[in-house]
């Protein structure tokens, strides 16, 4: 007998004030924080360095359908501190912004 797979879906969006005044959206994913439910992320996510956490969290492990639906240039300036492999790095930085390709041979392999 088949099991059903069930892929990893955004639930919802939460908007989080950072320091500076400005907004940011972020997609509600479960499995990100692996120990938090729905109602724990929309009130963590309201939180500027729980947002940092789960954005470079959600660069290691999630997928290209949750990760497109970050706003492009947060994910891009939090891709450094999220610490992931090279050919993912390179993966995610051409999905973001693909005039950033001919910089894919700078990347140490």
């Amino acid at each position: 007998m088949k099991k059903p797979y069930h892929f990893v879906e955004v639930t919802d969006f939460v908007e989080c004030e950072l320091p500076d005044g400005s907004k940011v959206r972020l997609p509600v994913v479960m499995g990100i924080f692996k120990h938090a439910d729905t109602e724990m992320l929309h009130d963590l996510l309201k939180k500027p360095a729980a947002a940092k956490k789960y954005t470079i969290e959600s660069l290691r492990v999630a997928p290209w359908p949750v990760l497109r639906e970050f706003p492009r240039s947060w994910l891009t300036e939090h891709l450094d501190q999220a610490d992931i492999r090279p050919s993912r790095k390179a993966a995610v930085l051409f999905m973001l912004e693909p005039q950033h390709a001919g910089q894919l041979s700078k990347l140490p392999v």
